[in-house]
């Protein structure tokens, strides 16, 4: 397997070859069929993935049944919360057709990131940087969802969030 898939990444577009090298030489590839659970809400986080092919919807279940909160495409990555705390999965995973991952295992990239500052740097960095988007990206909608129940929807003033 070639490390292209790694370059395009935004986790790891920033190291160099020898880096990605040690990267792949850590990760498994991995084939799902489609509807298949890559992993469900509650399941240990035990390493993060990258979407090699395919796509994969992150999704949670409320009453109404599955809510999908993301479908990610190749070059995306997921399951990353478990290189920062050990809390089990915040939502379900699941491969929307035929679909390549590359698991990467959790204590093996802490191994890495522990022994090589230079590649820690550049992938913290560098999930600093997309979950920082990623809350950007949240707030809007969250700030869309508010002002349209304050202000649209005709339900009468007294049954809405109070503005401060």
């Amino acid at each position: 397997m070639n490390s292209q898939f790694l370059q395009a990444s935004p986790l790891f577009r920033n190291l160099d070859e020898a880096e990605r090298a040690r990267i792949l030489a850590i990760g498994q590839p991995r084939a799902h069929a489609g509807e298949e659970v890559i992993f469900r809400e509650g399941d240990p986080g035990d390493g993060l993935y990258i979407v090699v092919t395919g796509e994969v919807r992150i999704s949670k279940h409320a009453a109404a049944g599955e809510e999908a909160l993301a479908i990610l495409g190749p070059n995306a990555f997921f399951g990353e919360m478990a290189l920062v705390d050990d809390s089990p999965r915040a939502a379900d995973a699941i491969a929307n057709g035929p679909t390549g991952t590359f698991f990467i295992p959790l204590q093996a990239l802490r191994g890495l990131i522990e022994t090589h500052h230079g590649i820690a740097l550049k992938v913290l960095y560098a999930l600093c940087e997309v979950l920082t988007q990623r809350l950007r990206e949240t707030n809007e909608r969250y700030m869309t969802v508010f002002t349209l129940a304050q202000w649209g929807g005709g339900m009468p003033q007294a049954n809405l969030f109070p503005i401060p």
